[in-house]
């Protein structure tokens, strides 16, 4: 069906040949403005198949050091194809490699003609807006025609459908962003407000503060756009750290969370929040063990939870388009200070980030799909302005050596994650006999920061989690 739409859309599809030749006829003649256009498009976007040969050629000699267009002629293009002929064989021997392409499309006349449309390098940006402007349209089509087949024919639910589309548009209008560069001194008084305000903050807590004393003083608190791991083996305590964190960052009055559990329903959640507030156990609650004191405990607890902005979701399959969306939907109508996800490992790239591979998921290992989606949630927590932590197994490597210390290495699925991660933190248990009830926050990169341990008291029967001193 969209197959039709769009063999019939493809005479009227937008595009602007007159730019296409202003462009490059420009860049033949003027060495100057290459760098600058193809910062800003690339061959992709030029709709003539034969002029995104010619456009790909002159990156080609640009990078190998040659030039493209050496000879800066305003004359006849006679002339001007005269002398740059050995430029344009180079060109031409480049082009006649790209399929399509033949020997009497890359005539003498098509390189004049060229130069004679070419656009004055004072104005060959505007010519490169128009280029790039039309080829976001060409694929909002196209992306409009593959959504109009998945309703037709496909078996993902409504819901899936629509996070996708969502998505595939949001990459659309994000493409579109101006990503030119900026002189760095423009940035000197944005940055010296930064400061400013850092002053004046107690204790210097520029990010989303955890209420735990040490850990903020480790990172300034959770810096916005940051991406931060918090690992360990199963059983160490993650989603009840997270949930502890999650809870005292909401308790900042207007602050909001969002957690994302792909493991855990959200009554457990809950649950666990419940317990660490009231005192009451877990176990106490489950069996009904439950004296009019501790009811008392829990309902104060439940008008604790009450007016916290705190926004549980328990879909066990979780896409990077499902994640994107929610979290968007959440910071614009409640508002959004930072994202929980646990845990990274169980969530799914989505049909719409699969390669060209040919198995089952598009991937070639689960490796490189969990490295995708690494590098997806890095991405949203820039475009969020929010920070966002991300929960991960560790490997059993770490229970092999002698201190079971964790390691970077010992992060499992894929090395992506060491990489794109701002901050990583493992929960480890102690060895000394005298904390058994304690664990260990290991703070073991911090891109902008600090890195060392922090003590915790855990009680895992009320999920209650204290810093570790003297007294407690």
């Amino acid at each position: 069906m969209a197959s039709d739409i769009l063999e019939k859309a493809s005479n009227r599809m937008p595009h602007n040949l007159e730019a296409e030749r202003a462009v490059l006829g420009c860049l033949l003649q003027d060495n100057e403005v290459i760098d600058e256009v193809f910062a800003t498009i690339s061959s992709e976007m030029f709709y003539d198949s034969l002029n995104s040969a010619v456009f790909h050629s002159i990156g080609e000699l640009k990078l190998e050091g040659q030039d493209a267009d050496a000879i800066t002629v305003k004359d006849q293009a006679k002339t001007n194809l005269r002398i740059m002929s050995k430029k344009v064989e180079r060109i031409r021997d480049r082009a006649r490699k790209r399929e399509g392409i033949t020997e009497s499309s890359l005539s003498d006349s098509y390189f004049a003609d060229l130069l004679k449309d070419a656009a004055f390098s004072t104005n060959v940006m505007s010519y490169c807006n128009i280029i790039k402007e039309k080829y976001i349209l060409r694929k909002a089509i196209e992306t409009s025609n593959r959504i109009i087949d998945e309703c037709s024919g496909s078996e993902m639910s409504a819901d899936e459908i629509c996070n996708v589309a969502q998505d595939e548009f949001y990459k659309l209008s994000s493409s579109n962003d101006d990503k030119s560069y900026v002189k760095a001194s423009s940035l000197l008084p944005s940055i010296f407000d930064d400061i400013a305000e850092a002053i004046k903050t107690p204790g210097g807590i520029t990010g989303v503060k955890t209420s735990y004393r040490q850990l903020d003083e480790m990172t300034a608190g959770f810096q916005r756009t940051d991406m931060i791991i918090l690992a360990g083996r199963p059983g160490m305590g993650k989603t009840t750290f997270a949930l502890n964190l999650a809870y005292n960052i909401c308790s900042v009055e207007n602050v909001s969370a969002a957690f994302f559990s792909l493991e855990m329903t959200k009554a457990q959640l809950v649950k666990k929040i419940l317990s660490d507030l009231s005192g009451v156990s877990s176990t106490d609650m489950r069996s009904g063990k439950v004296s009019d004191a501790k009811m008392n405990d829990l309902l104060e607890a439940a008008r604790m939870l009450e007016n916290k902005k705190l926004f549980i979701n328990d879909n066990s399959y979780v896409t990077i388009a499902d994640l994107r969306n929610k979290c968007m939907k959440i910071q614009k109508k409640e508002g959004l200070d930072i994202v929980f996800i646990d845990y990274l490992q169980l969530m799914h790239a989505g049909t719409n980030y699969r390669n060209s591979s040919n198995s089952r998921n598009g991937f070639q290992s689960r490796q490189e799909e969990i490295a995708e989606i690494s590098r997806n949630i890095k991405g949203l927590a820039k475009d969020l302005n929010v920070p966002i932590v991300a929960l991960s197994q560790l490997s059993r490597e770490v229970e092999n050596r002698k201190d079971e210390k964790p390691q970077l290495s010992d992060i499992r699925e894929s090395g992506a994650i060491e990489q794109d991660a701002d901050v990583i933190m493992f929960l480890s248990k102690p060895k000394e006999e005298e904390k058994q009830d304690a664990i260990n926050l290991i703070i073991a990169k911090h891109r902008n920061g600090s890195t060392g341990e922090i003590s915790f008291k855990f009680d895992k029967a009320t999920s209650r989690i204290k810093e570790w001193d003297k007294n407690n």
